[in-house]
């Protein structure tokens, strides 16, 4: 089907489906409004088209090519997208659910409330990308390539993103809460506002990384290297890092309330007023770190949070 009969059957206004696209040429196609139904377009060329108010529902896509396309408000339902091209896309609104593909590259993106759940897409291409007001939940993004990119107002929740790169971007209140985050990569982050609540994971990488005021309660990471980043008040609340490398880092203010950091290095660290209360530093070494005013645990705080609660009226202890 060549353009001209495609931009007429979305005229008229019905449904699109079993159609074959396959390898087809529709740059810069006006599909504003079209409904893609199990249509078979592998190959095809869709750059720069118009995807205002499209939604794909269980289409064949590998290798399709949208780059430099644009739209608001689409949707793409169990498709097949491994290989699609969407570099330089810009959208709002847009939502996806249940699909799968590996590879897909958005390089040099604009997105703006790109919305994915459960979905599977490993090997996402983010690098130089500008995503705002985003929404990720349960999806499978290992590998993911985001070197470079801006992030603002961006959660990737209960995510896994093992092995992933974010690596000298810039994150402005994001939130990774509960992902997977083993093997990523935050070297050179500048972050502002960025939370990693209940994070798993090992030999994370956060080294020259700005993660001030950054909220680590309750991660779990072991041997993650967090040499020279800036800590700063950061929140590191009941995480668990064991073997972690804090090395000439600055973790002024941080609050470790029950931190615990067994055989961690602190060597050279700047740990100035740093809050250790119930925090577990056994066997750190803190040879050359500035221990200024850190806060040592509350003794009194500590007896009467370790004392045990009395049994209600009628429940047994």
């Amino acid at each position: 089907m060549d353009l001209s009969a495609l931009e007429q059957q979305i005229a008229a206004g019905f449904p699109l489906r079993d159609l074959c696209l396959t390898e087809g040429n529709y740059r810069g196609a006006n599909l504003s409004g079209a409904r893609f139904e199990r249509v078979h377009a592998r190959g095809a060329c869709f750059a720069g088209a118009n995807l205002d108010h499209t939604h794909w529902k269980d289409c064949q896509l590998e290798g399709a090519d949208f780059s430099h396309s644009t739209g608001q408000a689409f949707t793409m339902e169990a498709c097949f997208l491994s290989g699609v091209r969407l570099c330089a896309a810009a959208w709002k609104k847009a939502y996806w659910q249940h699909c799968q593909g590996a590879g897909l590259d958005l390089t040099g993106a604009t997105l703006q409330k790109w919305h994915l759940h459960d979905c599977h897409l490993p090997g996402l291409l983010l690098a130089d990308a500008d995503l705002r007001k985003t929404l990720w939940s349960a999806c499978v993004l290992e590998g993911l390539q985001g070197q470079c990119a801006q992030l603002s107002e961006v959660r990737m929740t209960d995510c896994r993103l093992a092995q992933s790169s974010f690596a000298a971007a810039r994150l402005v209140q994001c939130a990774f809460d509960g992902s997977d985050l083993n093997g990523a990569d935050f070297e050179r982050v500048h972050a502002a506002s960025i939370s990693l609540y209940q994070c798993v994971g090992a030999q994370l990488r956060f080294a020259d990384a700005v993660l001030e005021e950054a909220i680590f309660s309750q991660a779990r990471f072991e041997q993650a290297n967090f040499s020279r980043a800036m800590l700063n008040m950061a929140v590191l609340a009941q995480a668990h890092m064991p073997d972690a490398n804090f090395a000439q880092a600055q973790l002024r203010y941080a609050d470790c309330t029950a931190f615990s950091a067994p055989r961690a290095s602190f060597v050279g660290a700047d740990v100035t007023g740093l809050n250790a209360h119930a925090a577990d530093f056994s066997h750190a070494n803190w040879a050359q770190a500035n221990l200024q005013d850190i806060q040592p645990p509350d003794t009194e705080r500590l007896a009467a949070e370790q004392w045990p609660n009395p049994p209600r009226q009628g429940v047994a202890p």
